[in-house]
């Protein structure tokens, strides 16, 4: 795999989170997710995909991802995030953080993703900074 479709694999993965995540733009989860793509071992169809997504985001209104380090090896690419979003439940603002490792297709598209942490049993309070 060359260097152009390292950083591809990269860009689609920036994309995803930014676009699909942040944006709300599911129409991406087509063109970045294969058909047979996996989540922690776990099939996970685009469909499948879309409603976690949009279930994710009527949880936490203001979800946003930041992207902390975005790392690319071959078809593979490593991603540590944080999230930040207010449960509309308890009406309070919690964060997260996370690892991701991302294999990609020939086209680009994530076949599977391994995540490490950034589960809803590690959502901690955000707690404004003391002076």
């Amino acid at each position: 795999m060359d260097g152009d479709e390292v950083q591809r694999n990269k860009d689609n993965v920036r994309r995803f989170f930014d676009g699909v995540f942040n944006q709300g733009d599911l129409s991406l989860v087509d063109e970045l997710i294969a058909p047979n793509y996996t989540f922690n071992g776990h099939p996970s169809p685009p469909e499948q995909t879309k409603q976690w997504v949009a279930g994710l985001r009527q949880m936490f209104s203001g979800l946003h991802f930041t992207i902390d380090d975005l790392l690319g090896e071959g078809d593979k690419v490593a991603i540590r995030w944080t999230l930040v979003g207010t449960d509309v439940q308890k009406n309070q603002q919690l964060t997260t953080s996370g690892t991701n490792i991302i294999t990609n297709d020939q086209q680009g598209r994530a076949v599977s993703n391994w995540q490490n942490g950034g589960t809803p049993q590690d959502l901690e309070p955000v707690t404004p900074p003391t002076s």
